[in-house]
């Protein structure tokens, strides 16, 4: 059986944990995640055992800590970016970020080292973007921003039923909790989760966001290289050239906006973190490019709740009106 010296993140956890992050199964029984695990060590070419001990290790670590069940904005007619600011001053950040922590619209966010943040918004028209982009930058006087367009699936559903809305409360924050677990905590059959639950999958109305936590695992600094293209025309080429050269340390990657491009690498000493910087900037067909240190990041699935309720409460209103 494979190891890596002491508990630092290798090459293999981080092809294990890429194929996890890519899952993202909803609510699977455990035979589906041995499944899964069997899956993902077919794929990487490592032994089963290995790579069931490397899951476990990575769970234990708390690099992998859980899964978030996230509503798909685009139920609600929404698109989704993320913004990253450079705030002033630093020693502000802490309360900046109880403030932004109210915005309706920020659903998620992550916390850089030193004073970048990045806040991922969800905006119901191109009107509203510009004013939510004004308030962020009230609260948080940037002295830098970069936005990035997000590319939602479209979702195949235009109303949930109340049992829907129960079923993502349960699993909004632990969203490989069980059927027969949300069954019993609902009151419902267990078929009957587990239909509702493959129906939401099979329409695009949920995803899964897994909840991640580098900052405990000794020898790992989680590193977000984001860049701009000199060229839309030379996009493609140029997130190829990212996704081949990082091979064996990227973890995720967003290629969905037009104009620029992120990739969160495993690096293991800030001589790495440098490296990588000064690679990227010297592709071409990339205009500039920087890194962040990932610090944490929290996601508010209990704003999408908040929606999907009130959105059921005012369509049950329209019937009854209707009647």
């Amino acid at each position: 059986m494979h190891s890596s010296p002491g508990n630092t993140m290798d090459e293999l956890d981080v092809k294990i944990l890429r194929a996890l992050i890519t899952e993202s199964a909803v609510a699977p029984s455990t035979i589906q995640v041995n499944e899964s695990l069997r899956s993902i060590a077919a794929r990487i070419k490592a032994d089963d055992k290995t790579v069931n001990y490397r899951y476990k290790r990575l769970q234990e670590s708390g690099a992998l800590s859980g899964w978030q069940l996230i509503v798909n904005p685009a139920f609600f007619g929404c698109q989704l970016m993320d913004m990253t600011v450079d705030v002033q001053p630093e020693s502000a950040k802490s309360d900046m970020i109880r403030k932004l922590k109210l915005v309706h619209e920020i659903v998620g966010m992550f916390d850089y080292y030193g004073r970048a943040l990045k806040l991922i918004l969800m905006f119901n028209s191109t009107e509203s973007r510009p004013r939510i982009i004004e308030l962020i930058s009230r609260i948080t006087n940037p002295e830098r921003v970069v936005q990035f367009r997000w590319v939602l699936p479209q979702c195949r559903i235009d109303r949930l039923l109340e049992t829907d809305v129960a079923i993502f409360r349960a699993l909004s924050n632990d969203a490989r909790k069980s059927f027969v677990q949300v069954s019993k905590e609902l009151g419902l059959s267990t078929r009957t989760v587990r239909n509702r639950v493959i129906n939401l999958r099979q329409t695009n109305t949920v995803f899964v966001v897994p909840t991640l936590n580098f900052g405990g695992i000794p020898g790992l600094i989680p590193v977000y290289l984001s860049y701009s293209y000199s060229k839309q025309r030379e996009k493609g080429e140029v997130d190829r050239a990212m996704r081949s050269h990082f091979e064996t340390s990227y973890l995720s990657v967003g290629f969905t906006d037009p104009e620029s491009g992120w990739i969160l690498l495993s690096a293991s000493t800030m001589n790495e973190v440098r490296e990588h910087l000064e690679w990227a900037k010297g592709q071409p067909g990339i205009a500039s490019a920087r890194t962040d240190i990932l610090v944490r990041n929290l996601m508010f699935p209990e704003k999408l709740i908040e929606l999907l309720e009130h959105r059921n409460e005012k369509s049950a209103i329209q019937r009854l009106a209707f009647f």
